[in-house]
C-alpha cells in the first residue's frame, strides 16, 4: 500500500486546465480523439460518476399553528404528465431534509406539498448545483389535480378562409375548399348542407342547418367557432366523414347519433333536446353540454368529459363502452353501468347508480359520486394514493359478486342495507373529507377533523404505505420508483482489463422504507445479471455504511457456493463497520454458464431478479450516497473485492492485492481502485445499460463517452442514453431471436 502523495497529481493539476476547456454540448474537447478507454486524459478529482448528490431542503408556512404536518414528494417530472418518484416523507416541526442521489443529466426537479386534506401544491425547482430549496405557504394548496389528457384542437377563426356563405338557401354544396360564415352573417339552409372532397366550414356569426350530407373519399370539418352559433333542427347525424367541433354554441332540437370515428368535440356550450346514441371513441365534452334526454354509450365506444355535462335523462354505458369522467357529471335519472366508467371528479346521480356483473366503476384519488341508491352487482375499486368516496342518501345493496376494493369510503348514513358482496379492509366509512375543487364540491367526513391513523404513528393512513405498520410509513427510491439503474465491472483488478464493461453487468433497483421520523428501515434491493463476460466465477454484494449490531437481518439473497461466514441474521460476518449483503457468491455457478450474453448470437441465459431485504432494527438517519457500496470479488476469492472507484474495501478485503501491475490506490488519500491515468474498474450507470459486446471498447460503443470522461462529466451528461449520433449499434449486444 502507497503511503505517499502521487506527485503526478501535482503535474496533471498543472497540465489539465490547458487541455479541458468549457463547451458546449457538441464541442469537441480536444483536438485529437482517443481511440481506446486507455487513452483517456481524466482529471484526477473526477470519480466516473453519472449522478449528482442533491440536497433539497424545504420549510412549510403553515396556516395555523394546529395545522397537521405536510407531506413532501420530490419527482423527477411533472406527476400528472408521469413523473417519477424519487422520496417521500413527512415534515416535522414543518420542515423536510432529504439527500437525493439524482442523474447529472436532470436540471429541474418536481416538488410536492400536500396538507392533512388533500390540497397540494407542485412546484418546478431547477437543479443547479448540489442543493436546492423552497418554502411552501400553505394558502397558495389546490385541490388534487387529475391526469387530464385534453385534447389540443385550436379554433381555427374565420381570418383565412377561403370563401365565405351566408343567405338563405334549400340546398348548399361546400366542395373542397375552407368556407366561412362571417362575424355578422347569417347562412340558413333549411333543407341539406351537403359536404364534399373534405370541405372545411367555419361558422363565426349563426347557421341554421337542417341536416349534413358528405360525399367524396376525404373526411369534412365544421368548426363552430368562439361567439358563433349554430342551430340544428331534427336529428343530428355524424355518421360519416364529418368530425364537428363546437368552441361557441351549437342548439340541437333532436337526437344526436355519432358514429366512429369521427369527433364529437365540444369547448362551448352545447344544448341537446333529444338523446344522445353515441356510436364512437372521439366523443370529448371540454364545455358546457346539457343533454334533455339519454345518452346511451353503445358498444365497444366510450367519452371522455371534461367539464360540465348535464344529462336529464339516464346514463347507460353498455358492453365493451368506457366512459371518463375528468371534471362534473350530473345524471338526472339513473346511471347504468354495464361495463367501466373511470371518475376521476365528480359524478351525482339523482336516482339509482347500478353497477351490473360485467361493469366497474373505478375512482381516482379523491373522485366523489353522489347517488340516491346505489345498486352493487359487480366492483368499485378506489385507485391510487387518495381515497376516493361514496355517498348514498337512500339505500346501498351489495348482492353476491358485488365488491368493494381499493382506497375507498362508503358513506351511507343508515348504514348498508343488504351486505351479501366482498368489502375490502381497507374501505373506510363516513370518514374521509373530499377537498373541493372547480369540478367538484367535495364532501365532509366523519366531522372529528382528523385524518385516520390506524397505526398511530403520525401519519394518516390516506399518505401511509404501511397503514398498519407503525414501524414503516413511506417508500422511496433509488434510481426512482420504475427504472433499474446498472453496474458494471472489469473484474481483472489490479491488472486492466479490456474495458467492455461487460465481465459482470447487473441492473439494480432499491426501495428505501422510512418510518414517520423519515428513518431508515429497510432497503429492499432488486438485482438481475444482465452478463457476464468473462470466465471467472465471480460475486457481488452491497456494503451499507451501518455498523452490523444496527441490522436486524438479510432475507432473500443467493448463496449458491455457501462458502461465506454468514451471520444468523443473514449478514457476512467479520465486519466492523459495514452491514455486508452478498446477494451472489457464485454468478455463473447459478446460471450454469460462463460468458453469457456479451457474444452477439452466442450463449444467452435469462435470468432472474432476485429481492434482497436488509432491515436495520435500528432506522438509520443516513446511510451516504446510493448506489451505497457495491462490489464483486473476483473468481470466489473473497479477499479479492472491486469496487467502484474510491469506495473502500471491506474488512475481508486482502490489502496486499492493492499496488499491485496497474491497481494506483492510496489508502491515506481515500484513492482506491484506480489506475496510474485515473481509470476505474466499475461504473454506475442511472438507467438500465446497454453494455458492449465482448472485447469492444467503451469508446467504440458509446460514442460520447470519451467526451464525457475528458470533461470531468460537464458534457454528454445523457452519454449513455440512445440518442442520435449516441452509439455504434454493433458494438453494443443485443440478443439476435
Amino acid at each position: 500500500m502507497k503511503k505517499y502523495f502521487n506527485t503526478r497529481w501535482i503535474l496533471l493539476a498543472f497540465i489539465l486546465p490547458f487541455i479541458f476547456t468549457s463547451c458546449e454540448k457538441g464541442e469537441e474537447v480536444r483536438d485529437e480523439k482517443p481511440e481506446s478507454f486507455e487513452e483517456l486524459l481524466v482529471n484526477p478529482s473526477f470519480k466516473f460518476k453519472s449522478t449528482t448528490k442533491v440536497n433539497a431542503s424545504f420549510t412549510v408556512e403553515p396556516a395555523n399553528q394546529d395545522e397537521l404536518q405536510h407531506i413532501v414528494k420530490i419527482y423527477t417530472d411533472k406527476p400528472s404528465q408521469g413523473g417519477r418518484l424519487l422520496t417521500k416523507g413527512i415534515t416535522k416541526n414543518y420542515e423536510y431534509n432529504v439527500d437525493l442521489t439524482i442523474p447529472s443529466r436532470v436540471d429541474k426537479l418536481f416538488v410536492e406539498n400536500r396538507n392533512a386534506e388533500g390540497l397540494y401544491e407542485v412546484v418546478e425547482i431547477p437543479v443547479t448545483g448540489q442543493s436546492i430549496s423552497h418554502t411552501f405557504n400553505t394558502l397558495k394548496l389546490i385541490a388534487p389535480d387529475y391526469p387530464i389528457e385534453k385534447t389540443v384542437i385550436a379554433d381555427p377563426g374565420c381570418e383565412e378562409c377561403e370563401e365565405s356563405v351566408s343567405g338563405n338557401h334549400n340546398n348548399l354544396t361546400l366542395d373542397g375548399a375552407d368556407y366561412c360564415v362571417l362575424e355578422g352573417d347569417n347562412l340558413t339552409v333549411s333543407n341539406q348542407l351537403k359536404f364534399k372532397n373534405g370541405a372545411t366550414l367555419v361558422i363565426c356569426g349563426s347557421a341554421n342547418i337542417s341536416k349534413f350530407t358528405i360525399t367524396g373519399n376525404d373526411a369534412s370539418k365544421l368548426y363552430v367557432s368562439s361567439g358563433g352559433t349554430l342551430s340544428t333542427s331534427g336529428h343530428l347525424n355524424i355518421n360519416s366523414k364529418l368530425d364537428l367541433f363546437v368552441f361557441g354554441i351549437h342548439n340541437i332540437s333532436g337526437n344526436v347519433n355519432t358514429k366512429n370515428p369521427y369527433k364529437f368535440y365540444n369547448y362551448g356550450t352545447m344544448n341537446i333536446a333529444g338523446s344522445v346514441n353515441n356510436g364512437t371513441n372521439e366523443l370529448r365534452n371540454e364545455g358546457t353540454m346539457n343533454i334533455s334526454g339519454h345518452f346511451n354509450a353503445n358498444n365497444n365506444v366510450g367519452f371522455k368529459n371534461y367539464g360540465s355535462m348535464d344529462i336529464t335523462g339516464n346514463l347507460n354505458i353498455n358492453g365493451n363502452s368506457k366512459a371518463y369522467n375528468y371534471c362534473s357529471l350530473y345524471v338526472g335519472g339513473n346511471l347504468m353501468l354495464n361495463k367501466t366508467m373511470e371518475n376521476h371528479s365528480y359524478i351525482e346521480v339523482a336516482n339509482s347508480l347500478t353497477v351490473n356483473g360485467s361493469g366497474l366503476l373505478s375512482m381516482h384519488n379523491g373522485a366523489l359520486v353522489s347517488t340516491k341508491d346505489l345498486m352493487l352487482n359487480a366492483t368499485i375499486k378506489g385507485e391510487g394514493n387518495s381515497f376516493s368516496k361514496i355517498d348514498i342518501s337512500n339505500t346501498t345493496t351489495l348482492n353476491g359478486g358485488a365488491a368493494v376494493q381499493g382506497k375507498m369510503d362508503i358513506c351511507d348514513e343508515n348504514g348498508i342495507e343488504t351486505n351479501n358482496g366482498s368489502i375490502a379492509n381497507e374501505v373506510v366509512y363516513c370518514e374521509v373529507t373530499i377537498p373541493s375543487t372547480s369540478c367538484n364540491p367535495g364532501s365532509g367526513g366523519n366531522g372529528s377533523g382528523d385524518p385516520e391513523d390506524t397505526d398511530d404513528d403520525g401519519v394518516p393512513d390516506v399518505d401511509d404505505d404501511y397503514p398498519e405498520d407503525p414501524e414503516r410509513a413511506f417508500n422511496n427510491y433509488y434510481p426512482n420508483k420504475h427504472d433499474f439503474g446498472t453496474f458494471a465491472f472489469e473484474d481483472l483488478w489490479p491488472s486492466k482489463g479490456d474495458y467492455d464493461f461487460n465481465d459482470l453487468v447487473l441492473d439494480f433497483h432499491y426501495k428505501i422504507v422510512t418510518n414517520a421520523d423519515n428513518l431508515i428501515v429497510d432497503i429492499i434491493a432488486k438485482t438481475h445479471v444482465k452478463a457476464a463476460g468473462a470466465n471467472m466465477n465471480n460475486g457481488f454484494g452491497i456494503a451499507f455504511p451501518v455498523d452490523p449490531s444496527n441490522c436486524g437481518g438479510v432475507s432473500g439473497y443467493v448463496h449458491a457456493e455457501n462458502n461465506l461466514d454468514i451471520n444468523p441474521k443473514g449478514y457476512e460476518n467479520g465486519h466492523t463497520d459495514n452491514t455486508v449483503a452478498i446477494f451472489y457468491d457464485a454468478v455463473n455457478t447459478i446460471y450454469g454458464s460462463s460468458l453469457f450474453n456479451t457474444i452477439p448470437n452466442g450463449n444467452f441465459e435469462e435470468t432472474d431478479t432476485i429481492t434482497v431485504t436488509t432491515y436495520f432494527n435500528n432506522p438509520q438517519l443516513a446511510m451516504g450516497q446510493e448506489p451505497y457500496n457495491p462490489f464483486i470479488y473476483a473468481n470466489q476469492q473473497r479477499g479479492k473485492e472491486i469496487h467502484l472507484i474510491d469506495n473502500a474495501p471491506t474488512d475481508l478485503m486482502n490489502m496486499e492485492h492493492f499496488n499491485q501491475s496497474h491497481d494506483d490506490s492510496d489508502e491515506n488519500s481515500d484513492r482506491w481502485y484506480v489506475t496510474e491515468n485515473n481509470l476505474p474498474w466499475g461504473v454506475e450507470i442511472p438507467s438500465s445499460f446497454d453494455y458492449p459486446i465482448e472485447n469492444a471498447d467503451i469508446l467504440d460503443a458509446h460514442l460520447k463517452f470519451a467526451d464525457w470522461a475528458e470533461s470531468s462529466g460537464t458534457v454528454y451528461t445523457d452519454w449513455y442514453l440512445d440518442e442520435p449520433n449516441y452509439r455504434n449499434d454493433d458494438n453494443i449486444y443485443s440478443r439476435e431471436e
